[in-house]
């Protein structure tokens, strides 16, 4: 009996010394096997670089990979969108594979446009991403673009211009104005003004003109791209005559300018002398009758002969000569009676109201870009024979235009409180005022 105890102890034993030999094999620290070395695997760490040398469709970023996270990278690289955090599902480079440093280039863009971007690292374990990073492609840069503005209030040594700057081209504009030469197509090496930055409308003051010169002109702006210029206008100072009338810019699209008296008077509300067409002297020497108008032939009636010899000797185009021109006659210098043309100008291009001034009725026709500046013109009547008819009810002024289609009419400007016909037509032998232009 005691030998049978003793061999199931003996047995026990040896069980129990197996069985902790297998314990200790069960808990063996890490290492061996086809691992390498490693325990768990995770995704690698990536990080990404700022994005560099970015134009309208490229762009240079790229990353580092710091960590293979124990498996091997197979690919590295960098992801991109318009949408915040890109994956690999959206545009991407592949650049190599492994641990390190890698530079990408981004292709493809589209300029003057916001891109989001992340570097990625690619193992067994799966996609890792680093820290995203934005940047916008840059614009495709062009010269700007301007106009040219009218040239206004010439006189004999300066004048009025400017222009519009349309498009900056994509870049700031850092100089605009005008240029001029007497040469045509100027440049900005030729005198210029220089009339602030950025884009927008802009006035110049063009000075140091030399008196009855014509000249070019242009505006101009200035980006990183270069200079481009508006369309060319061309203007003429005016001459040193005409003395000390005065007259008045209306803004009017020929840049016409009208003097603020009828020849004769001392005041805009003075009435002047009156004219019969194509008479230089007051009243015609002295009456206003057929006898007496210009060309006639002294005939009580229209002398179609005496007329078309007068005609071709005083006419140019159908406007009367310098020389037979009131306002040039008795003013002289560029001061010229106004065509039927300019007189509709007037009439189309300002606010012309009924009014009193200094207590004598008229027309009064107001600039449209500047309520300040205006010209006044009384009611002064007519004159036929040695009578003075219709004052303070009726204007009448002549143009310089023959109305062709009846030789003895030539055309006028016509109003009174209701009405006003800027292009109307009377015989040439009433006596009516004259306001000058130049």
């Amino acid at each position: 009996m005691k030998k049978s105890i003793k061999l199931f102890t003996t047995v026990m034993v040896c069980m129990a010394m197996a069985l902790c030999v297998s314990c200790k094999k069960d808990n063996a620290e890490p290492g061996g096997g086809n691992t390498g070395g490693g325990g768990t695997q995770t995704v690698a760490t990536v990080t990404t670089n700022e994005v560099t040398e970015i134009t309208q469709t490229t762009a240079t970023c790229g990353g580092e990979v710091t960590s293979d996270g124990g498996a091997a990278v197979t690919a590295r690289g960098v992801c991109w969108s318009t949408s915040q955090n890109p994956t690999v599902s959206d545009s991407h480079t592949t650049d190599g594979s492994g641990t390190g440093s890698f530079t990408s280039n981004i292709t493809g863009l589209t300029e003057n446009t916001t891109y989001y971007v992340r570097a990625y690292a690619t193992n067994s374990e799966g996609t890792s991403y680093g820290e995203q990073r934005s940047f916008t492609t840059s614009q495709n840069i062009t010269s700007p673009t301007v106009t040219t503005n009218n040239v206004t209030d010439i006189t004999q040594t300066t004048a009025t211009c400017g222009g519009e700057v349309t498009s900056d081209g994509g870049a700031a504009v850092t100089a605009r104005g005008v240029c001029w030469s007497t040469s045509q197509n100027p440049t900005v090496s030729d005198s210029h003004t220089t009339d602030g930055s950025g884009t927008g409308s802009f006035t110049s003051n063009i000075t140091g003109l030399t008196e009855n010169t014509t000249y070019y002109v242009r505006a101009y702006a200035t980006n990183s791209e270069g200079t481009s210029y508006g369309e060319q206008k061309s203007f003429t100072t005016l001459s040193g005559g005409g003395g000390d009338h005065e007259y008045v810019d209306l803004g009017l699209p020929s840049g016409l300018l009208w003097a603020t008296c009828n020849v004769g008077a001392d005041s805009p509300e003075d009435y002047g002398w009156y004219f019969m067409w194509g008479s230089v002297t007051e009243g015609g020497d002295p009456n206003c009758s057929w006898a007496n108008c210009p060309g006639n032939g002294g005939s009580s009636d229209y002398n179609a002969t005496a007329f078309n010899t007068w005609e071709a000797a005083n006419l140019t185009g159908g406007v009367l000569n310098p020389d037979v021109d009131a306002a040039t006659a008795n003013w002289g210098g560029d001061w010229r009676m106004p065509t039927t043309t300019e007189w509709q100008e007037l009439y189309s291009n300002t606010t012309c109201t009924w009014t009193t001034e200094n207590g004598v009725y008229g027309r009064k026709f107001m600039s449209k870009t500047d309520g300040s500046k205006y010209i006044f013109l009384p009611a002064a009547g007519y004159r036929l024979d040695t009578d003075v008819v219709d004052a303070g009810s009726y204007g009448f002024y002549w143009s310089s235009s023959l109305y062709s289609s009846y030789p003895n009419l030539a055309y006028s400007m016509f109003f009174n409180s209701g009405d006003v016909f800027p292009q109307n037509h009377y015989y040439r032998y009433y006596g009516f005022s004259v306001r000058p232009v130049q």
